[in-house]
């Protein structure tokens, strides 16, 4: 339906650097990108992630920027709020028969796939920012738009990943992660750029996302 990113992407001036240079980095993959182990490419890198996301059947992507005391993170969350009502339920840690049955027995509801990015005065750099977005909109955001579109398409073959098993996928490659970041780190070379989204890598230790190669 839509996607929006606000707060802090509306009105900082690093934040609003970060989501231009995500969306610079936002693109198909393409046959030179083989030196980087992504082709073939994976059926997921034949379109855009923010493209995709605009268009989640029934769902809105909110991605929104905020200040706080603590070490910059990001947190992706799937939310529902019932037809005629103001309750948000959190749907993240539910199974695909879970969310499935949920919005079965809740027809009308309001759907969205919830990103927050915070990050504090000393560690607002643009590279810090991107890599909690590709994180973020890669590894949690896309599989639920992906469960939401299948499901749209034919119920019943939605799939959903545990939140482990999203963080493994960083691990071991995921395709998304790897397009985004190695073309980041390669095209915005600036100190608050490649090295801060290398800096970011490293202290996500539950995570352990990885680059191509050689990048």
């Amino acid at each position: 339906m839509a996607i929006r990113f606000f707060n802090l992407f509306a009105t900082d001036p690093v934040f609003q650097a970060a989501h231009d240079q995500l969306t610079a980095c936002d693109r198909v993959a393409a046959a030179g990108d083989a030196g980087w182990g992504l082709w073939p490419a994976p059926t997921v890198l034949s379109g855009r992630l923010l493209t995709k996301l605009a268009n989640v059947p029934g769902a809105s992507v909110l991605v929104s920027g905020v200040n706080r005391n603590r070490m910059p993170v990001g947190s992706t969350e799937l939310i529902a709020i019932p037809h005629g009502t103001t309750d948000q339920h959190i749907l993240t840690q539910e199974t695909a028969a879970g969310v499935r049955h949920w919005l079965g027995a809740n027809p009308g509801a309001a759907v969205g796939i919830k990103v927050e990015v915070l990050a504090t005065p000393s560690t607002l750099f643009a590279g810090t920012i991107v890599e909690i977005l590709t994180h973020e909109l890669a590894a949690h955001a896309e599989p639920f738009a992906d469960f939401l579109i299948a499901e749209a398409a034919q119920a019943g073959t939605g799939v959903l990943d545990t939140e482990d098993q999203q963080h493994l996928a960083l691990h071991q490659g995921n395709p998304r992660y790897r397009l985004i970041g190695a073309e980041y780190v390669t095209r915005y070379v600036a100190a608050d750029q490649a090295p801060r989204f290398r800096v970011r890598m490293q202290q996500d230790t539950k995570a352990n996302a990885t680059l191509p190669p050689g990048v």
